[in-house]
């Protein structure tokens, strides 16, 4: 059996950014000398990636995710002006920063730029040290909110969403349920005798315990929709939009499996490893069914698998 402590160092997880090189610049202009004018510019500090149909650009974004956008602002087909509108109103594409690159000067024109959401202006001739300086200053920007994002979102120990997350983020893929009339599972996740185990085995190794079991959980997810997040203590939460009630207990019963493979030491319960009891509960939900209701209902499915022997999962219908 493996205690963490004698053969593992444990380190939290690391929040990292993208290098400036290893980001991506998205040109759009139905000119194809613009384009290779600007990519040539650009070539020694990001990726550039050309395109030269302003129709379909916020499905382009979602497919090749850009760190920024440069926008021609008269183009046939849609303009600039409305392409930037359509990218800050999609969800998914809203963060990118929009750079108008334009012929044009007039004070009007750049008042409609900034009306859009762009977050800057080039007036062509494009100047080579100001157009690098620019993307530059902005992606860094860009890549530093990312950052604090992703720190304000995940728990620090075990790298997994945590309960502001939660807050901000399931209420919307639970809202998309409702309306497409799907159905959504939520788990709670409980580690058995884990009070216990930090008495015996000291809060480092505790630590190492939690890292590993999130670990483990978040590895046996298979789809991107479905969200894993520490709950709180050793408690995890588990959000399954779209899934049916045999292919939520399917994923129980391998998270309990997964879980007591690690192999964990743990004296104080009769099988001598670390284990998880888990509840779950399937719903199809509608305009009257709350969140909050659903993971109170796994919680209670929890504590049945609890009293039922632990290591377990018990899961209700509703």
């Amino acid at each position: 059996m493996n205690l963490l402590g004698e053969y593992t160092t444990f380190k939290e997880p690391q929040f990292q950014t993208k290098a400036l090189t290893e980001c991506k610049a998205v040109i759009v202009d139905d000119d194809k000398s613009s384009q290779l004018v600007l990519a040539a510019i650009l070539q020694d500090i990001i990726i550039t990636e050309c395109s030269d149909n302003s129709l379909n650009m916020v499905e382009f974004c979602l497919e090749s995710k850009p760190d920024v956008v440069l926008l021609d602002l008269n183009m046939p087909g849609k303009d600039g002006i409305t392409v930037c509108r359509e990218l800050k109103a999609n969800k998914f594409t809203a963060n990118i920063p929009v750079i108008f690159i334009t012929g044009s000067g007039k004070p009007e024109d750049q008042d409609r730029c900034w009306e859009a959401g762009a977050s800057d202006f080039i007036v062509k001739p494009v100047v080579a040290s100001t157009l690098q300086h620019r993307v530059k200053n902005i992606v860094l920007s860009k890549l530093h909110l990312d950052l604090l994002t992703e720190q304000t979102f995940r728990d620090p120990l075990t790298g997994l969403y945590n309960r502001y997350y939660m807050n901000a983020e399931i209420p919307a893929i639970f809202k998309h349920c409702v309306r497409e009339q799907v159905n959504f599972g939520v788990m709670m996740i409980d580690i058995d005798n884990f009070k216990s185990f930090n008495d015996t085995y000291g809060h480092l190794e505790g630590d190492n315990c939690l890292a590993q079991v999130a670990s483990a959980l978040k590895n046996t997810l298979r789809r991107p929709q479905d969200k894993i997040l520490r709950y709180g203590g050793e408690e995890f939460a588990v959000f399954l939009p779209n899934t049916d009630r045999e292919g939520v207990g399917q994923l129980a019963k391998a998270m309990c499996e997964k879980v007591e493979s690690l192999n964990i030491e743990n004296s104080n319960c009769g099988s001598g490893v670390i284990t998880i009891s888990l509840g779950f509960v399937v719903s199809k939900p509608d305009y009257q069914t709350s969140l909050a209701g659903l993971v109170n209902e796994a919680d209670l499915a929890l504590f049945e698998a609890k009293m039922a022997g632990k290591n377990q999962g018990v899961g209700h219908r509703l």
